[in-house]
């Protein structure tokens, strides 16, 4: 309907898209665009157990990254970005419902794209220079988000 061409990928969420938080960074050649919506309701922390009660809220990132990285490499940017978002909602000092930092919501959901064109990256952890890149456009758009969220719902 909009003329995308296929492959692609999409995403469900109760999120308003319309407030979905964009950012991008730029480095050594190497460039990442994040598109983020942020809902806090459910917040919990992984590795403690299953202690939100569901409720439509979420935060889905979209990374995409103008390089061509190997196929460890995409693994690794979508660790990065949950990295980056965990990085977020800790400086942001979000709790989960049992008091806890929280790591995320218990519904997100990690988009990692490539165009394939641009420099070949073996690697997408954040200490590479993809990773790097895309960490920083991961956590500045959920930086806004997260900022949003609290404001709109404190």
């Amino acid at each position: 309907r909009r003329a995308v061409a296929s492959p692609y990928v999409g995403l469900l969420t109760a999120a308003w898209t319309e407030q979905a938080e964009v950012a991008s960074a730029t480095a050594e050649g190497l460039s990442a665009v994040a598109v983020v919506t942020v809902g806090l309701s459910n917040a919990v922390g992984a590795g403690r157990g299953a202690a939100a009660v569901w409720t439509p809220s979420t935060i889905n990132t979209i990374v995409l990254v103008d390089a061509a990285p190997e196929p460890a490499a995409l693994v690794n940017l979508v660790i990065t970005a949950t990295e980056a978002k965990t990085l977020a909602l800790a400086e942001a000092g979000v709790r989960a419902a049992d008091g806890g930092l929280a790591s995320g919501t218990s519904t997100d959901a990690v988009v990692v794209a490539a165009t394939g064109g641009g420099r070949s990256c073996r690697f997408g952890g954040p200490s590479s220079e993809l990773g790097a890149v895309a960490g920083r456009a991961v956590k500045s758009a959920l930086d806004a988000g997260i900022s949003r969220w609290l404001r709109e719902n404190s």
